[in-house]
């Protein structure tokens, strides 16, 4: 990589740095890349692969997740990837080994692998999150599992033996405290609106002060 350091004068032709083409070796997700499915953990979500581990050496998967009003994520643990997740809109309630949080819109979180996890919207819209894997894979594992909970009756053996392979451990649904997480969502909006009124405020101030003047 090199860099311009000169002191003064017109910069550099740059232009040897700018292609017409993708490198090969980099891999770019747009924000149609994916397709949104049911996704198994929740009542009413959906979720889908924007990268994958055959994009990225096998380092990392990109899930991302929407979560629709009032549902909570199955309890459950990975054995094989580490999570971390980044909450795009909206507050989360989240479970981590024991400890309660509200997550709102900005907030991430890294969950190592054995670490019991839930997360639920109480919230007034639904909530989209972004899941990062490492190692990848586990889209291997949404690929596979997804549509055996898609049939009915579900096929609990054949749901079962797919999370014992892909190291997926569910859990029995956890005691959720009641954090006001929805609480302070609504405040987050409550306080825009009043900072809103307060600037219009301020403008009808401001242009009754410049007739008199």
């Amino acid at each position: 990589m090199a860099f311009y350091s000169g002191g003064g004068g017109s910069l550099p032709n740059i232009s040897w740095f700018i292609v017409s083409q993708q490198p090969n070796t980099t891999v770019i997700s747009y924000p149609n890349s994916g397709e949104y499915v049911p996704a198994l953990s929740f009542l009413n979500a959906m979720y889908k692969v924007v990268l994958n581990g055959n994009q990225s050496s096998n380092l990392l998967t990109i899930v991302e997740e929407l979560i629709y009003i009032g549902n909570a994520s199955r309890c459950h643990y990975h054995t094989k990837e580490d999570e971390t997740i980044r909450v795009l809109n909206g507050t989360l309630q989240v479970y981590l080994g024991g400890y309660q949080f509200c997550a709102p819109a900005g907030t991430s979180f890294h969950i190592p692998r054995n670490i019991i996890q839930s997360h639920r919207n109480l919230g007034s819209k639904p909530i989209h999150v972004e899941l990062l894997f490492s190692p990848s894979n586990i889209e291997n594992y949404l690929g596979q599992v997804t549509p055996v909970f898609a049939e009915q009756p579900v096929n609990t053996t054949r749901a079962a033996e797919l999370a014992r392979t892909f190291g997926v451990v569910h859990l029995p649904d956890i005691p959720w405290k009641d954090l006001n997480c929805a609480f302070n969502d609504s405040m987050l909006f409550i306080s825009s609106v009043h900072l809103i009124f307060f600037i219009v405020l301020l403008h009808v101030f401001a242009s009754v002060y410049n007739k008199f003047q």
